[in-house]
Order: structure tokens, then sequence, then C-alpha cells
């Protein structure tokens, strides 16, 4: 017998799912007109958007990595952010080259102050396309997982993290592509997998000129959890603007256009790290000929639902075909939603203490 011999490559566009629901609703394809066609959109829209207040949809979880500010403690979610799931106070150790080692720049200014762990001296260089890199020395391979860099000047830069075991040939570490650097504020990088070799740069592309203010290249980070504090707890607080080196509690303030987290005690160390899960609303809609970003599992449950909303739109749609669209829509999104798990154990542990007068 004959197979297809593929998995997972067929391609349904958002053209498809719309046709789909057409037909779903008694119509033919050809007879939406454009403006039904933007509505059915509109709806695959709203109806991908309330999914968060369903339950947690396990492609759309991400991973942020904040670097703290000294007396700053409020930090934004991403655009699209919704809540978040684990918040960590993370340290990181720095290695430092041995007797042998260094650090280098190629195009001027004073490398020492990118890895002195000042954050008000800069390295700035003095022509376009440079490098900074440091070498660990003879046989003092080190291992990184994360890099971070402090910029001194604002804009948008395309840098390209390397790595190279003999100082000669480098290779691809990690290509965040352009970014947008805002001086005096971190930008964390954490690498998987990470290498073990004695030299690393970050070399400028695109004709940018490099400035910053720390270069930190790091191993062996430690993660705390931080516990969440509601409202009432935080507001209750007596003193908010009370400063530590590790903040261990945050307030998370679903606010809009961009839901914030509020530490507590706030934090004094600006080498220290905060990393933050959290759930995501899908992404939009986009051109006809796009895909929607939902896995193949979903299909029939997103289509079924926007079956039903092109139902109640779409003149002349009789009222018991409406319905059953609506009960196969419910069926169907029930079985995507008992499926939308992690399969992981459930512990579960009583908190049975000795009771005393």
């Amino acid at each position: 017998m004959a197979y297809s011999g593929t998995v997972g490559t067929t391609v349904i566009n958002t053209q498809k799912l719309i046709d789909h629901g057409a037909r779903r609703c008694g119509k033919l394809a050809e007879e939406l007109t454009s403006e039904q066609i933007l509505t059915a959109k509109e709806s695959l829209f709203f109806l991908l958007s309330n999914l968060i207040n369903i339950g947690i949809q396990y492609w759309a979880i991400e991973k942020k990595v904040y670097g703290l500010k000294a007396d700053q403690y409020i930090y934004k979610l991403p655009i699209g952010g919704n809540d978040v799931l684990n918040v960590m106070y993370r340290q990181m150790n720095r290695p430092t080259p041995n007797d042998t080692g260094g650090y280098t720049s190629s195009a001027g200014g004073v490398v020492e102050n990118a890895f002195d762990g000042n954050i008000n001296t800069f390295c700035t260089q003095t022509s376009a396309n440079g490098n900074i890199a440091v070498d660990y020395g003879t046989d003092n391979p080190v291992y990184l997982g994360s890099i971070g860099v402090l910029p001194g000047v604002s804009g948008t830069f395309s840098v390209i993290y390397e790595y190279s075991a003999d100082g000669i040939t480098w290779s691809t570490l990690y290509d965040p592509g352009a970014e947008v650097w805002v001086n005096n504020e971190w930008i964390w990088h954490d690498i998987e997998p990470g290498q073990t070799v004695q030299y690393y740069r970050m070399r400028m592309t695109g004709g940018g000129t490099i400035s910053v203010r720390e270069l930190f290249f790091g191993n062996n980070s430690t993660e705390i959890p931080m516990a969440r504090l509601n409202r009432d707890d935080y507001t209750s607080l007596p003193n908010k603007n009370f400063t530590a080196n590790q903040p261990y509690q945050y307030w998370f303030n679903r606010t809009i256009p961009q839901a914030e987290i509020t530490l507590w005690p706030v934090p004094s160390d600006p080498f220290i790290q905060m990393t933050v899960w959290y759930s995501r609303q899908i992404m939009d809609v986009g051109a006809l000929s796009g895909e929607l970003e939902i896995p193949q599992r979903w299909y029939l449950a997103i289509q079924n639902m926007l079956a039903h909303q092109m139902a109640l739109e779409l003149p002349g749609v009789d009222l018991a075909r409406a319905q059953y669209l609506e009960g196969q829509a419910e069926k169907y999104l029930t079985l995507a939603e008992n499926e939308e798990r992690d399969h992981s154990p459930i512990y579960l542990a009583p908190n049975i203490s000795v009771y005393s007068r």
C-alpha cells in the first residue's frame, strides 16, 4: 500500500479555512464578498484571541530574561503577553581569563571597560563592523550559556556572537538579527546549546559601531523562584521603595497595553537577572495566503468555531444550521482542550502540621 510518506506538511492557510467555513454554512466560497471575507478574518481573530480565556496554549508560552536595573522595580511584559507562569531571580557566574588570556577590541576603544563591572564606563569603538573578543587563556576552555549586553548607545544594530577553538576560525554561536538597543538597558540571550571553547566574541555587522557599557559572557546560572503577591498584599507593603540585592516577591499588574511586573524589594544590583515564563496571545491573522499559528491537532476545533461565527453573520443561514455548527464547535473545542496538556505527573502534598495552643 502506498502512503504519502510525509507528516504535517499539508498547508491549510487562512483562505482555505474561510472557504470551508462558508461551505459549512451552506454557501459557496465563490459567493463571499470582499466584505464578508474581511468579516470572517476578523471573526477568526476574535476566536483565536478568546482561546487565552479558556486555558494555556502550550505552543504560546515564551521565556524572557530581564536584566534588572538598580532602583527600577517595574518591568513590562512584551506586547501580547497575557500572564506570568514562573518568575525567577537569577544570578550568573562571569568567568575571567587566566594569565595567558585577555580581552581585545578590533576597532579601538577601552576594551577593559566592557568587562570591569562598572556600568558607568564605556567601550566605544572608532570604526564600523568591529568586534570585542575574549580569550580565556591556554588550556582554559569555558562553557557559555548566556550573553548579556548593556548598550552605551540607542539604535537598531545587528551583531553576531561567535566562538572559536583557535582564535582563527570562527563559527556562529548565536545570531539574533537586528535588535533595538536602548542605552543602559540590558539585552540577554540564553544560548542553547552552548559551547566550551577558549575564544568568544561579539561582532558588529551592517555598518554599525559598537558602544557598550558591559559585555557579559556568563555560565552556571542559579535561579530562585519568586513569590507572587496579590494587589492587596502589594499595596499593603509599608515601604514599597525598600531596596535589596535580591528581589524575592512580585506583583503582576494586568494592565494595558502591556502588563507589568512590579518587584519587591526594589533591586539594587545591575548584574542580576529575572527569568520570566509567560503565556501570550496567538499571533495575529495575517494575509489570506498565510497560515495560522496553531498546531495540527487544533485544526478541526478552529474550523468549526469559525464556521459557527460565520453562520451568525452571513445572510440566509438557517437557525438550525447555526445551532448545529455551535454544537460541532463546542465538541471539537472540548477535544482539543482536553489534549492541551503536557502529560507530566501531578503531585499532591498535604500540608499537615502540628496543632498546639
